[in-house]
């Protein structure tokens, strides 16, 4: 799976389960949807004029990271990113976004 450089929005998150502060990803204006691998936390993007083709391109397609199947643990995020002592996914957003270029998989 090609890895793609996607513009997006950085952000500063902090875990309600363990309070430790991480950054966290999110769609920048005009830029690809963002998902996220369940079991591994790798993201990867497809362009938004694309989305209809999300199906095509995850079947039979594995994490390149985890080897876990793509058709039953990518999921759309809105905010990306899992904390990197508990691994948990509850987090909420402080500070201010900054774009940022982010290295993915390209779906």
């Amino acid at each position: 799976m090609e890895i793609k450089t996607v513009r997006v929005n950085k952000k500063t998150l902090t875990c309600r389960t363990c309070e430790t502060e991480f950054f966290g990803y999110s769609e920048a204006q005009d830029a690809p949807r963002l998902f996220e691998c369940e079991e591994c936390s790798a993201i990867f993007s497809l362009p938004k004029d694309q989305y209809a083709l999300l199906d095509d391109r995850i079947k039979g397609q594995y994490c390149p990271d985890c080897d876990a199947p793509l058709e039953e643990t990518l999921v759309e995020k809105t905010q990306a990113g899992s904390c990197p002592m508990c691994e948990d996914r509850d987090y909420y957003g402080t500070g201010e976004a900054e774009e940022v270029d982010l290295e993915t998989y390209a779906l």
